[in-house]
């Protein structure tokens, strides 16, 4: 606050006090009504004074505390999105089959047969492939 304001405001505050006198008597004015009456009363010097005060407290008192205004922070909405991953699959060859052991027959020339329905053979055994010859 400048001040010229302050000292403005205290000029009026004196002024007002030093009028009161001059504001308290009031016999002279009737205010428009009987004879005897008062318009105004003693009370314009004193409502001054008080009014004068009040202004110059209220003009000199600290400014009340600044508290800022709370900041709000908009809520945004984002639904849940879940993402499964791919399915990769990849497929591999398969193990290689081990070649089946060459099976053999055995056939006994005596007897005219095949083992295992012939379970002896005097003549010895003869390796025989399961496979026809060409194919």
């Amino acid at each position: 606050m400048s001040s010229l304001f302050k000292s403005a405001l205290v000029a009026v505050v004196v002024g007002s006090v030093a009028m009161a006198p001059a504001w308290a008597d009031n016999r002279g004015y009737h205010g428009g009504g009987p004879r005897g009456s008062h318009g105004g009363g003693g009370w314009g010097a004193l409502g001054l004074a008080l009014f004068g005060t009040a202004v110059y407290l209220a003009a000199t008192a600290p400014p009340p505390p600044y508290h800022p205004a709370p900041v709000y922070s908009p809520q945004i909405y984002a639904p849940q999105v879940y993402v499964q991953p791919p399915v990769v699959l990849t497929q591999t060859a398969p193990p290689p089959v081990p070649a089946p052991e060459q099976q053999w027959w055995y056939y006994c020339a005596a007897s005219a047969g095949y083992y295992p329905y012939i379970r002896t053979c005097p003549t010895g055994w003869t390796r025989v492939s399961p496979v026809p010859p060409g194919q």
